[in-house]
This record gives structure tokens, sequence and C-alpha cells, in this order.
């Protein structure tokens, strides 16, 4: 994977990501919300970056989908730790 710099591009880009390993699994975004205990409108923002990632649920979405890969998993996670630090604070 690429070294993208901005936290809103690396969210794009994380997004990006679990949206083709969730399509790859065969689950709809409704069965991953569902798996990952998790709102639908949750997944929706996820997938197109508009929602920073916690490492913590990209870990159990690549277990959902089926990612035995650790170097992915752990690339995948670092890029959500990245992105989230660009993000402002909920309130």
């Amino acid at each position: 994977m690429a070294a993208i710099i901005n936290p809103t591009r690396r969210r794009d880009h994380l997004g990006a990501e679990l949206r083709r390993l969730r399509k790859a699994s065969g689950l709809t975004s409704t069965q991953a919300a569902e798996r990952l205990l998790v709102s639908q409108p949750k997944m929706i923002r996820l997938e197109p970056g508009r929602r920073a990632v916690n490492p913590r649920d990209v870990r159990d979405l690549c277990a959902i989908y089926g990612v035995t890969d650790q170097q992915v998993v752990d690339a995948l996670m670092r890029m959500a730790e990245k992105s989230r630090a660009g993000a402002r604070p909920r309130q």
C-alpha cells in the first residue's frame, strides 16, 4: 500500500479497501454491520471515508471478511490509527 499523508485521504483509501474486502467476502454492508454489532448508517459512513474508523473495528472487520494475512490487517489498523490522528474529537 502506498504512503498517504492526508488523514482524509487515508480514510478514503481505508474505506475503499474495507469495501473491497467486504465485497470479496460476499457480504452486504447490512450483513457486515450486523456481524460487527454496529448500525447500518455507521457502515455507510465508513466505506466512503466520511467517518474515521478505529483500529479495533478494522481488526474485527478483517476477521468478519476472512482476512488471514496478519500483515494486511496490521497495515489497515495502522492506517486507521493515522487517519484518526487528523480527525476532530467527538463531542
